[in-house]
């Protein structure tokens, strides 16, 4: 009988994923919850023996015959809490470790405008504010997405993961570009508008590599992978320079950008375009000059040769 409980036990803890050890310490803890109950009295130490599956409380060996029904019921109770308490634990510390990449999983269900994916062995909340604008989403469809945090509760772990965050597109990158992994580029910024546009802003650190001609692929072909995944959203790569002037001008292309005068203190930008590219400059609906204020770090001011303000992010 010992045996079968040895088998029993270690396979409860298979199917479950969970330690081994872990399923023998907690039902050592239902033991001595048990042997207090039949005997009113905490027992200093449990053990099972590992080989052969005998119960020892305080050095003797107990028979699992001298505890009562509401006792056993009780072992039971015992160790399905520290099961599911050991569950949680695990799935937290395996998440909290993946903060920063990339998940796969199918949409579950939704609360609300949120949605639940399923990853598998736990489920992740995507709210309301972390979804692509316009995108649908339908029971069943797989999706990637990027975990930003993962928080302990009374119950499961509540992991989010998000499709506006910039560093999804990031992570889309690196998928996409082998570069990236292997340390010749790096992603340094990326400034979003989820749903309509992205700015990313990469350096090479190789320099026999071109950083921007290397994300975007041949013909386009990596930008474009990128740019499904994110139903449409247009993404721009832009070439990292020590000098911020060169990001927002190239933020700001096709415009051509005559001069762009900093205020490092006060942390603006003054930028002069021709008055017959200021739409270029602005962007549909402020678009470039919103980007170009994010990725650069500056409060972007486009201005006519004349002076005229135009635009101010």
């Amino acid at each position: 009988m010992n045996i079968d409980f040895l088998e029993a036990l270690e396979e409860m803890a298979r199917e479950r994923g969970i330690d081994r050890e872990a399923a023998y310490v907690a039902m050592e803890k239902g033991i001595a919850a048990a042997y207090l109950l039949e005997y009113g009295t905490t027992p200093e130490e449990v053990s099972i023996n590992r080989a052969s599956g005998d119960v020892i409380v305080d050095g003797k060996r107990l028979s699992w015959a001298s505890l009562g029904r509401i006792a056993t019921r009780r072992a039971e109770e015992v160790f399905r809490q520290e099961i599911l308490r050991y569950r949680r634990e695990a799935l937290y510390d395996m998440y909290a470790a993946r903060i920063g990449e990339l998940l796969n999983g199918s949409v579950h269900r939704f609360e609300g405008r949120s949605v639940w994916i399923n990853l598998g062995e736990a489920e992740a909340y995507m709210p309301e504010s972390e979804r692509i604008p316009g995108e649908r989403y339908v029971p069943g469809r797989r999706l990637r997405a990027y975990l930003y945090d993962v928080e302990k509760t009374q119950g499961d772990p509540r992991i989010y993961v998000s499709r506006a965050h910039p560093q999804f597109i990031a992570r889309l990158l690196g998928l996409e570009v082998p570069e990236i992994e292997q340390g010749l580029l790096e992603v340094v910024d990326v400034a979003r508008i989820p749903g309509v546009r992205s700015k990313v802003l990469v350096r090479a650190l190789d320099p026999r590599i071109d950083p921007v001609g290397t994300c975007v692929g041949a013909g386009g072909s990596r930008i474009r992978a990128v740019s499904r995944e994110l139903s449409g959203e247009k993404v721009d790569i832009i070439r990292w320079s020590e000098d911020i002037r060169d990001v927002i001008r190239g933020c700001l292309a096709p415009a051509s950008v005559r001069s762009i005068e900093l205020d490092k203190e006060e942390r603006t930008a003054v930028v002069v375009v021709p008055v017959s590219e200021i739409s270029l400059a602005i962007g549909r609906d402020g678009q470039s000059a919103e980007l170009a204020a994010k990725l650069s770090g500056y409060r972007v001011q486009i201005r006519t040769p004349s002076g005229d303000e135009v635009q101010t992010n």
